[in-house]
């Protein structure tokens, strides 16, 4: 019981900021739902692009040892990577996938985003294989910086 009570303040957080972003897709979801009346299926896909696009930036920019000295220009360059390829990923999704499917039966717009879910899965398996890769946080935040609420550690990655 006492290692329950220990713990519990820790997963709280842990719960916390997993159902932030558990959120953060689903207000996605929803906007594109209420606006397009369509299911896009390859939403987490592109979410998969844009974590790719950060990986790759970071991965360019850490074998530069001069910008190691300025970590947050890193994270910042990483952020803004990702999100310009996701927001132009989506517009070219949009004008070439569902576009032309606009007065179509609503069958086809859901066919058509199960079809860019799978393209965009299978092409970043080709370019990026299927191994294993991490993100090198240790080289830009120190594992030491961070927060405590009441007993719960907050990294500053979980923070971010």
């Amino acid at each position: 019981m006492d290692s329950f009570l220990a713990q519990l303040p820790q997963q709280i957080v842990n719960g916390l900021t997993l159902g932030a972003v558990y959120a953060l897709i689903a207000l996605g979801y929803s906007m594109v739902y209420g606006v397009l009346r369509l299911l896009n299926f390859a939403h987490g896909d592109v979410y998969m692009v844009g974590a790719f696009i950060g990986y790759g930036v970071m991965v360019s920019l850490i074998a530069v040892d001069d910008l190691l000295a300025f970590p947050a220009l890193i994270i910042l360059l990483m952020f803004a990577a990702a999100m310009l390829g996701c927001g132009l990923l989506g517009v070219a999704i949009e004008q070439f996938a569902y576009r032309p499917l606009r007065s179509a039966p609503r069958l086809a717009s859901l066919i058509s985003a199960l079809g860019v879910s799978f393209f965009l899965q299978n092409a970043v398996q080709l370019t990026m294989t299927a191994q294993f890769r991490n993100y090198e946080t240790e080289k830009l935040i120190p594992p030491a910086l961070g927060f405590e609420i009441l007993s719960a550690r907050v990294s500053a990655t979980r923070a971010l």
